[in-house]
């Protein structure tokens, strides 16, 4: 087969971007049906072919990479995400698009099946001017993290070695509606304090269920 030729030619492996092969050789190139981009293996790590409108470009991994891509559901009030952490990363962001509540809801995260140990502060600020704080020391669940209502859910969670042994950080920012008549927005952190290995979490409503959206996860790349 020639370079040339234009009926035959090798493909590329198809994978997912959490399920690449574990031996490449290379210049061995694949597709992610998951982020629909093409990869190259140059020896020592995997790299995007990046389009461009003039000549071919080879770019290093992004800085953020998907890791999980998960549906919420129909009227569910809890959802667990699963095989979300690994080795290959140690810092994590958490967003969600699209999906609404039965209500103005605040939305609590856990760590595996962990139930204690939550430490967390926030601070908040209503859009008429009024402002707060709330905290927890050893508390059931990472409180407060996120809120959904009839129009939105809206999150951005930062988690911090949750594969790790260790303790796991956590930074998050959100805004909407905590009732129906207090609109906010919220910046927070806190952490769990144990030395547990994470894969999982869940995403629980105080009250209320959630429909729709889309849970994404993406791993911060170490190097």
């Amino acid at each position: 087969m020639t370079v040339s030729a234009t009926s035959q030619g090798l493909k590329p492996g198809v994978c997912t971007s959490s399920n690449r092969p574990a031996n490449p050789f290379d210049g061995m190139v694949i597709y992610e049906t998951d982020t629909d981009k093409a990869l190259v293996w140059n020896g020592s790590a995997w790299v995007y072919l990046a389009t461009g409108t003039s000549s071919p470009a080879v770019t290093t991994e992004p800085a953020l990479v998907l890791v999980k891509t998960q549906t919420i559901g129909t009227t569910v009030s809890s959802v667990e995400v699963t095989s979300a952490f690994s080795a290959t990363y140690d810092k994590y962001l958490i967003s969600i698009s699209d999906g609404v509540a039965s209500g103005n809801t605040a939305v609590n995260l856990t760590l595996g099946s962990t139930a204690t140990g939550y430490y967390y502060a926030a601070n908040y600020v209503t859009y008429n001017g009024a402002s707060g704080v709330f905290s927890g020391a050893n508390d059931t669940a990472l409180k407060e993290c996120l809120y959904a209502s009839a129009n939105a859910i809206n999150c951005h969670i930062t988690i911090n070695n949750p594969y790790l042994s260790k303790r796991t950080f956590f930074n998050y920012e959100t805004s909407g509606a905590q009732t129906s008549a207090v609109n906010l927005s919220t910046r927070g952190g806190g952490y769990l304090d144990n030395a547990t290995s994470y894969t999982a979490f869940t995403l629980t409503t105080v009250a209320g269920t959630l429909t729709g959206g889309t849970i994404r996860v993406y791993g911060y790349r170490n190097s």
